[in-house]
């Protein structure tokens, strides 16, 4: 089984956290960074490299709050069974630049509107796992 490693960045604000959204390479779905891991990798660096390379942000990924997920890959007609383990990444820094800016399209979206949007059931069920979390992340940035 496929192995993947991803990140929901989210930010924290007084009304409703907010969680940034990718468009698909294929620009037919929303969905949050994700990718394998590469060598010597380890999952909260992948999860931090993806969300860098796809969506163009940094932040603190939350390593003990991971969720896991299933889904399918589709490449080229063939499917394979797939786990995406899914961190939260409290937001801290966007740039206007980053490795695959010009194949995707980025959206802060509301948690209502990212569920309006999520592109398939495996997005919408880390949205969910994300949104278990919320109180735990709210308790964590409180804290600091």
């Amino acid at each position: 089984m496929l192995r993947q490693f991803g990140a929901i960045p989210f930010v924290l604000h007084e009304k409703e956290p907010l969680v940034l959204m990718i468009t698909s390479r294929t620009q037919e779905r929303w969905i949050f960074p994700k990718g394998g891991l590469e060598a010597s990798e380890t999952p909260v660096e992948a999860a931090h490299r993806e969300a860098f390379e796809e969506a163009g942000v940094k932040g603190t990924v939350m390593a003990d709050l991971s969720h896991d997920v299933q889904a399918v890959k589709v490449t080229e007609g063939n499917s394979e069974d797939m786990i995406v383990t899914y961190f939260p990444l409290q937001f801290s820094e966007q740039m206007e630049d980053w490795p695959e800016r010009k194949r995707r399209d980025r959206h802060w979206v509301t948690l209502s509107d990212a569920r309006k949007i999520a592109g398939g059931s495996d997005i919408l069920e880390a949205l969910e796992g994300f949104i278990s979390l919320l109180s735990e992340l709210q308790s964590i940035a409180n804290s600091k």
